[in-house]
């Protein structure tokens, strides 16, 4: 394909005089190829239906350059499932329903620049949802054993290259054998966001790093800065205690700082709450945990179509609502219709009520018969 698109852009070349227009040929081709070449593959760990308490997430490669989120969501308290975001041709295969849930058009969200390691049981890092040419949101994703969460910390490797760490390391009965692990450890948190909605959504201010050690959960605060990324490590004190982390943290495109300007010891450090493995999930490898939560996603074991995900939709959209309870409960009370009728049989302006109301139904006398 691209070889045929190469030979029309050699022909218009030769036939093009003005130099504006060749520059402009050039350039055309070239974005051309970088189409080709920057196509987006999702991992096969995140495809299938996901779900949440607000909506189901859809990933599928349905388009092998730049495939588009699938966003179903829960309105009307869960009763009503509205497809909110798909793509064009979703439409074609399953024609949508007008009403006041659905929009005449879906919303059409881009997935861009993932960005993923993965293990044997977990896959973690970050894609971009492109909403416009100027909207554009970072979701730092983590999942483990099907289960997705939106917050997460990564454990820092370059620690282990500062001089404090290394002389942990060694064993006291052989110097030159480390130790496979520190004797404390950093983990990078990550700006979390609100998911995978339809619309931007803005960056937290404060992100969380977490010193490890032992028994102690140091909870060190990062906040949004200008400054320019730094890879240098500075010194976190508190008491008799004291680490070596990193000054910046970067995430979701923004720089994150645990220091005031140039200095090298981070502000207003406090002391450490007891670390309790039990509130926290670990990976495989225990590179990557995060809290002992509710996750943000689960996926639905065997359902990984656009065919079962319209199904779901039409089940629930199906159903319902049972009639709410009588405003007022059912009584034995004697209403004396006779007096009632006696009263109203002279009265020519109640009889022609009377006539028009037979047309919505019995009366409340009827009923008692």
């Amino acid at each position: 394909m691209v070889q045929k698109h190469s030979i029309g852009v050699a022909i218009l070349f030769v036939f093009a005089d003005n130099l504006i227009v060749k520059k402009l040929i050039i350039l055309f081709f070239a974005l051309m190829i970088s189409t080709f070449l920057f196509s987006e593959t999702l991992p096969s760990k995140l495809l299938g239906i996901w779900e949440a308490k607000d909506r189901y997430v859809f990933f599928e490669q349905n388009d092998e350059e730049q495939p588009e989120l699938v966003v179903v969501l829960k309105t009307y308290y869960g009763w009503y499932l509205n497809r909110a975001a798909e793509p064009a041709e979703y439409n074609e295969k399953e024609p949508r329903v007008r009403n006041t849930a659905n929009a005449r058009n879906a919303e059409h969200i881009y997935i861009q620049n993932i960005n993923v390691k993965e293990t044997s049981n977990s896959l973690y890092g970050s894609l971009d949802l492109s909403f416009s040419r100027w909207q554009k949101n970072t979701v730092p994703f983590f999942i483990l054993d099907n289960q997705m969460y939106l917050s997460y910390f990564e454990k820092d490797i370059s620690e282990m290259e500062t001089p404090e760490i290394q002389e942990n390391m060694a064993t006291e009965d052989s110097p030159e054998i480390q130790a496979t692990s520190p004797a404390w450890t950093f983990y990078r948190g990550i700006a979390p966001s609100q998911g995978f909605m339809i619309s931007q959504q803005s960056l937290p201010e404060n992100i969380t790093g977490y010193i490890i050690d032992g028994d102690k959960l140091y909870d060190v605060r990062y906040w949004r800065t200008d400054m320019d990324y730094s890879t240098d490590y500075i010194t976190f004190t508190y008491k008799d205690d004291s680490y070596q982390i990193p000054k910046h943290l970067r995430s979701c495109e923004t720089n994150y700082s645990c220091v005031s300007g140039r200095s090298k010891k981070v502000r207003n450090t406090v002391k450490p709450f007891e670390y309790k493995a039990e509130n926290f999930i670990f990976n495989d490898d225990a590179s990557v945990f995060t809290k002992n939560e509710e996750p943000y996603l689960k996926q639905l074991a065997d359902r990984d179509t656009f065919e079962e995900l319209i199904k779901i939709i039409k089940a629930a959209n199906s159903r319902r609502k049972p009639d709410p309870p009588a405003l007022f409960p059912e009584s034995d009370l004697d209403w004396h219709w006779d007096l009632i009728d006696l009263l109203e049989k002279d009265n020519q302006l109640i009889q022609e009520v009377r006539e028009r109301q037979k047309a919505f139904g019995p009366r409340g006398r009827d009923r008692g018969k």
